[in-house]
């Protein structure tokens, strides 16, 4: 279904702004020179390396041309190739795509540039790169295709991605756990696993406002005043605080690392912390 004209001018903007994103996504992706490693023996293509041959692994295995140089047995290993695609989803709600303060980036921006970093550290370790229910993509000009393809998917939920992929979802996720649990497990139910990045802005955690004050729903009409905000402080840091045990513990169970950031932080730490989480090493 076609987005909004909204959602249109919006993706316009980011795609003419793609030069500025990649080349910040470039600077961010430097920190982390060289593959990922998620590079591993299993069932591929791809030859990786020689190995001694173990005596229950029979004959069948022994790679007898190699083996022939020399005194000892040798098995060829190939590269497992089995969750060699890295996918992308991020919320396109209106609430995900606002700061508060023009000194902040948008979360949706903030997403937006930490994915194209990661994707770019993944496609140089030869992985295939897309954005979730688009196609993967896999070559010299795949982070920019990739780019394009994620700036124009504004899919309201992640879409059902292929069996044992990994996937990248970055949303604010203030949905409820039982919204999120169904959208994971559909997931999980054919293999998938990755991170989630919860991405807040600082007032959404610091609830920084006293007196009376009226709250608007970005991108809908509905208002709360508050006659004493400040008053509602505690409560609100309580809840917020519960909901991200229930969606942490809830991630985890199905095989997903939950992961949270503020935009008024540097974006280096929570990219190499995603980067250790979709190569397997963090859970």
């Amino acid at each position: 279904m076609p987005f909004p004209d909204t959602a249109r001018a919006e993706a316009a903007a980011l795609a003419g702004d793609l030069p500025g994103l990649l080349m910040e996504a470039r600077r961010l992706a430097a920190a982390a020179p060289g593959a990922h490693g998620r590079r591993r023996a299993g069932q591929g293509e791809a030859f990786w390396q020689y190995r001694d041959h173990r005596a229950e692994e029979g004959a069948r295995a022994v790679d007898w041309r190699r083996s022939a140089r020399g005194d000892r047995l040798y098995v060829r290993e190939r590269e497992l190739d089995a969750a060699q695609s890295a996918l992308f989803w991020i919320d396109p709600a209106p609430g995900f795509d606002w700061a508060s303060d023009g000194a902040y980036p948008r979360k949706f921006r903030r997403a937006l540039v930490v994915s194209l970093a990661l994707a770019t550290l993944f496609s140089r370790g030869g992985e295939r790169i897309g954005a979730l229910g688009g196609p993967p993509r896999l070559g010299a000009r795949a982070v920019e295709r990739f780019a394009l393809d994620l700036i124009s998917a504004r899919n309201e939920e992640p879409p059902q991605a292929p069996a044992r992929a990994r996937v990248l979802l970055a949303s604010d996720f203030y949905a409820p756990v039982e919204t999120w649990r169904g959208h994971l497990a559909r997931l999980a139910g054919v293999g998938v696993s990755g991170a989630l990045l919860m991405i807040a802005d600082p007032a959404e955690e610091d609830f920084p406002y006293d007196g009376r004050t009226l709250f608007h729903e970005v991108g809908g009409r509905r208002e709360l005043l508050l006659g004493r905000a400040g008053g509602a402080r505690a409560e609100f840091s309580a809840r917020l605080a519960a909901h991200r045990r229930a969606m942490r513990e809830m991630a985890r169970g199905l095989g997903f690392v939950l992961l949270t950031h503020r935009t008024d932080h540097p974006a280096a730490p929570i990219f190499s912390a995603l980067a250790d989480a979709l190569s397997g090493r963090a859970r």
